[in-house]
């Protein structure tokens, strides 16, 4: 079996569900990479950047070095492609590109051997913990009022969700009293037995961290992501000794999972296989973590494909559906996993089991 075509697709005003209550976004964009073989198998995976230069950059270069390649030996296509690919070409992206195309390339495995990418990670879970982050406010729409993240928070929860996420420091210059304060209207919204988590996306300094924390302890908050710049590793060592709020974050472009876990920052480390890992960086990352004690959870969407990892491995905690990007998987993929009493079970179906929608590309491509 040999890789015959490599080949991304730039979409765009996909139409999708809107949050509640309000009417933006109501479209999205995405790239879809495929990888076809000569046996008629076909390997699907969004990447993390959907842009004219990623798309060409695939479709060239990487597309060069692949055909014609075993897509059952990933680690000498990964070897081929980081000795004649550089940085220089896209700089941190790349990592994002490599991460999708293994992806793809286990979507294949799975379909080939008739297993889940599930069950060939390990299958150690049947189900898993899955938390809905929601009040993202996107394309330019205003910036969520503490009135509607409660009443989006407590809608959420009336439809069976037990565990949120909200986004904090997205003021100008991180705000924590504001912050406790939106906070604290979820809570009151949702009540005492809904887990709550914040997502501080790597905008706070150490001390705006610190208050934070010390002003959110009461809520009963279930962990706090990535809330220092740039997830400089020592930093959040040194909150973590502030605060009982557990901490977690994910391998970025300044500092890897092996800096993190050796520096005692975190206490859940966060992988994820479609912008920066794929599942044969993020099955390494999950034993490298257990060395540690450290379990495993997901941030930033890309939910459906990150289930199969979560679900797979002996520490996989949690994996996340942000609301807007949950909404985008439903609109491109059939037979999406959907959350249920606040768990997510992986599919069962050979590879990832996501395939896009009759007719959505040659309707929503983009010419390039």
């Amino acid at each position: 079996m040999i890789i015959t075509k490599l080949q991304a697709h730039h979409l765009r005003e996909i139409p999708i569900q809107s949050p509640p209550y309000r009417d933006l976004p109501d479209r999205t964009r995405a790239l879809l990479v495929e990888v076809t073989t000569d046996d008629g198998l076909t390997g699907w995976t969004p990447a993390g950047y959907a842009h004219k230069s990623i798309v060409s950059f695939i479709n060239t270069y990487v597309a060069e070095l692949v055909v014609g390649e075993d897509p059952l030996r990933r680690a000498r296509i990964q070897n081929k492609l980081q000795a004649n690919l550089t940085r220089r070409h896209l700089g941190a992206t790349l990592t994002n590109v490599l991460a999708t195309l293994d992806v793809a390339l286990w979507d294949i495995k799975g379909q080939y051997t008739g297993q889940s990418v599930h069950t060939l990670i390990g299958g150690a879970h049947d189900r898993i913990p899955v938390y809905i982050t929601h009040g993202a406010a996107y394309d330019n729409a205003p910036v969520y009022s503490v009135e509607e993240l409660a009443r989006e928070a407590k809608l959420l929860v009336e439809q069976g969700n037990t565990h949120i996420k909200n986004v904090v420091g997205r003021q100008a210059v991180p705000d924590p009293e504001d912050d406790y304060v939106r906070m604290a209207a979820i809570r009151e919204a949702v009540g005492p037995d809904i887990s709550l988590a914040m997502d501080g996306n790597c905008r706070m300094t150490l001390p705006q961290a610190i208050r934070l924390c010390r002003l959110t302890e009461e809520l009963n908050v279930s962990f706090l992501e990535e809330p220092i710049l740039d997830n400089e590793p020592d930093l959040l060592r040194q909150l973590r000794a502030h605060t009982a709020i557990p901490i977690a974050a994910g391998a970025n472009h300044r500092f890897s999972a092996r800096d993190l876990l050796v520096s005692a920052a975190v206490d859940i480390i966060q992988p994820n296989v479609c912008n920066d890992a794929g599942y044969t960086a993020g099955i390494a990352i999950a034993e490298m973590a257990e060395a540690f004690n450290v379990p495993l959870g997901h941030g930033n969407g890309s939910g459906p494909h990150n289930v199969a990892l979560q679900a797979g491995v002996r520490n996989g905690k949690i994996v996340e559906y942000h609301f807007h990007k949950w909404m985008a998987y439903n609109a491109i993929f059939e037979s999406v996993p959907q959350p249920e009493n606040g768990f997510l079970t992986p599919s069962a179906e050979p590879g990832t089991g996501l395939r896009p929608r009759d007719g959505l590309i040659s309707e929503y491509r983009v010419s390039e």
